[in-house]
Parts: C-alpha cells; sequence; structure tokens
C-alpha cells in the first residue's frame, strides 16, 4: 500500500514540474509587463508594487508562443489600465 501511494506521488510530482516552470515564465514576464505598463501610463519612474499573477490563460491563434511574453502582454495591458485609473 505504501509503495502504491509513493509510486502516485512521484508521478504526479514528475508530470507537474513542467506546468510549475512554465508558470514561473508567465509570472515573470507579467510582473515586467505590469511595471512597464503602469509606468508608461503614469510617467512615473517609480516601480509600483504588481498584483499576484493571474493563472495563465489557454492561449489564442495571434498569442506569442513564448509564455513569459504571453505574460508580459497581459500584464502590461493590467498596468496600463491600472495607471491611467490612478
Amino acid at each position: 500500500m505504501n509503495k502504491l501511494i509513493l509510486s502516485i506521488i512521484t508521478i504526479l510530482l514528475v508530470f507537474s514540474s513542467p506546468v510549475k516552470s512554465d508558470q514561473k515564465e508567465f509570472c515573470d514576464g507579467f510582473k515586467a509587463g505590469y511595471i512597464t505598463g503602469y509606468k508608461q501610463s503614469t510617467g512615473s519612474s517609480y516601480d509600483p508594487y504588481p498584483p499576484y499573477c493571474p493563472y495563465q490563460p489557454y492561449k489564442g491563434y495571434n498569442d506569442p508562443e513564448s509564455d513569459y511574453e504571453h505574460g508580459y502582454i497581459i500584464g502590461y495591458e493590467k498596468g496600463k489600465q491600472k495607471g491611467s485609473s490612478r
């Protein structure tokens, strides 16, 4: 019984690690894009504190292949919106 549970946990860890690295790339891009969009919208030179990274949405037909770029675009738009509503 213990071997079965250990095997299941091992399999889950092996298959979940690529997803986490993709999410990290997406979140790094989101943060950089948010800061750039906010600064551009407000004209400020100070770096705002970016919000928590959202879950990565499914990519559409025109979305970039890179997870970092995908996150950057989404973060940029959110930062620009937040800066203009300030």
